[in-house]
């Protein structure tokens, strides 16, 4: 549907827009600590759940995300700002290169 609407297609030419606080309706995100321990603080759990549906949801398309907790909102647009950052064009050498030598010794 994406590459359509780039490519012309007018009926499929318009943002996508999600409700990432439907992450809020599975029982993961809500449920007492008491019920569940073994799951962590609910205080985590939900911002966690909504994080991971719009990262999700923005890596297949979506434009706008529709959140509920504020820093669930605020750990998205801080992972997007790094989706357009500028990439160096030259890393420096930290060993990132070496195992792609792999000299093997036989």
């Amino acid at each position: 549907m994406r590459i359509a609407g780039l490519l012309g297609e007018k009926d499929l030419a318009y943002p996508i827009s999600g409700g990432t606080t439907n992450a809020w309706g599975a029982r993961e995100a809500w449920m007492s600590e008491k019920e569940v321990p073994g799951w962590g603080a609910r205080q985590y759990r939900g911002p966690i759940w909504e994080i991971i549906n719009a990262l999700s949801l923005s890596l297949v398309g979506l434009d706008l995300a529709m959140m509920f907790h504020p820093i669930a909102a605020s750990a998205i647009k801080s992972i997007t700002k790094q989706f357009f950052a500028e990439v160096p064009k030259v890393l420096e050498d930290k060993g990132y290169y070496d195992w792609v030598s792999a000299n093997l010794k036989r």
